[in-house]
């Protein structure tokens, strides 16, 4: 069964970002994340609205 929420560590892992990138995206409110307790959990619906919303790479930067 699949996971409906995951920890920061988990969403690192699952996104190939780095655990201090998804804090600074949560922190500057980029990344939603909800609260249990102290635990921090970021639902995948939310993770993958967050990566959708990451500029698109193949786009050249203007001079």
């Amino acid at each position: 069964m699949e996971k409906l929420a995951l920890t920061v560590p988990e969403a690192a892992l699952l996104s190939s970002l780095g655990q201090t990138s998804l804090y600074k995206a949560i922190k500057e409110g980029r990344l939603r994340v909800r609260k249990y307790g102290t635990r921090t959990i970021i639902t995948r619906a939310d993770l993958a609205s967050f990566l959708e919303s990451l500029p698109d790479g193949t786009k050249q930067p203007e001079r």
